[in-house]
């Protein structure tokens, strides 16, 4: 891990415990930066050679100034969080969802480190981080099983019988909607199961007490949906600054015309683990049927949008890059869209692409197959 992103992890975990004392470490830190760009010239004429013992000697001081400034500090369970984030789990490849990648390198996210022991199915559950904006919330775990082969066992929100409930003061419940698929892999060798639970915003909760139960298990076969698991999972941790992240809405208005129909954008959402284009259109709907309810079909924009999407047993759905479809353009770089986010719910009519969070909101372009390009500022 490189010193940024050592940086941007350290600072979200240990900030709110010792700012003072990582304030000092970022000041060390940087004065080792500003020993080295005093003489600029290093770069041109330095020998090779000792261009690596110079990088060589700053590492050391870097490391230097980490560990013994982070031996006075008390082992903490945030650090503890910071050490289970290094496997890299939720950024594997196995993960579909290239913005939660994202918001994980920049070290947005609370770490929650909490286990909690279902005996009747043994099963170990570990709460590992959550991170929440104004629109939606990513509840990271896994759980793994000495007894039970764990293959089939689903966490699914989206349409099985899986759900996850916010407990108040009074004990009463409320069922999280779910915000897209969320993401799921099976690690065969440790028969453990890793879940991106993804529901609407808990932002609204920033510094107050939450209680949360994912309550039952999907069962998923060769047959379809099987019988479902019933258990309850409690978890109970406060909300800190460290797990709420913005989201800036910018309207546009822009229309752009595809295959003999009119969209427009109406706007366009930035935030740290997504890039949300909310638009409609002339077959956008809503429709409505014999008996007067609405509702909607897929677009010919959405069907260009999932033109370019494949399927990997143990990955997920990502790009293919063979294939023409809809993406972003941030500064000069192709932002891929979220393929597990395609059926999020808005009003009808409406049709939200969703992609990676791009890196200049300002230089970011719109691409529908070869030809279209519309800028998505105003």
């Amino acid at each position: 891990m490189d010193k940024e992103r050592l940086i941007k992890h350290l600072d979200k975990a240990i900030e709110q415990q010792v700012p003072d004392v990582w304030d000092e470490i970022q000041k060390k830190i940087h004065r080792v930066d500003d020993l080295e760009y005093q003489e600029p010239f290093i770069k041109s004429k330095v020998h090779l050679q000792n261009k690596k013992r110079i990088l060589t000697k700053r590492f050391s001081m870097v490391a230097a100034v980490c560990l013994i400034t982070l031996s006075t500090l008390t082992f903490t369970p945030a650090l503890a969080a910071i050490q289970e984030l290094y496997d890299k789990i939720f950024s594997s490849e196995h993960i579909d969802d290239s913005g939660l990648k994202a918001a994980i390198d920049l070290g947005i996210g609370q770490f929650i480190n909490q286990t909690y022991y279902d005996k009747e199915n043994d099963i170990s559950v570990h709460f590992q981080n959550v991170i929440t904006d104004d629109q939606e919330t990513k509840l990271l775990l896994t759980y793994q099983s000495k007894e039970n082969n764990l293959e089939n066992y689903y966490l699914d929100i989206f349409e099985g019988d899986s759900s996850v409930h916010l407990i108040n003061d009074k004990g009463e419940k409320k069922k999280l909607k779910n915000y897209g698929w969320g993401s799921r892999y099976y690690d065969r060798e440790e028969n453990k199961v890793v879940e991106a639970l993804s529901m609407e915003s808990l932002k609204e909760y920033q510094g107050k007490e939450i209680r949360l139960e994912v309550e039952n298990i999907t069962i998923y076969n060769e047959e379809g949906k099987g019988k479902k698991i019933e258990t309850t999972w409690p978890i109970a941790f406060t909300l800190d600054t460290s797990a709420v992240s913005e989201r800036t809405t910018v309207s546009l208005n822009k229309e752009f015309a595809f295959e003999n129909e009119t969209y427009l954008i109406k706007q366009v959402e930035f935030s740290a683990f997504e890039t949300k284009v909310v638009v409609t259109g002339t077959d956008t709907g809503p429709y409505i049927d014999d008996n007067g309810e609405k509702f909607d079909v897929m677009s010919k924009l959405e069907n260009q949008l999932l033109n370019a999407r494949k399927f990997e047993k143990g990955k997920g759905y990502f790009v293919d890059p063979s294939k023409s479809g809809v993406f972003l353009k941030s500064a000069g770089e192709k932002v891929e869209p979220i393929f597990n986010k395609n059926e999020i719910p808005g009003p009808l009519g409406e049709y939200a692409m969703i992609f990676a969070p791009v890196k200049n909101p300002q230089d970011t372009v719109l691409e529908v197959g070869e030809d279209i390009k519309i800028p998505l500022v105003k």
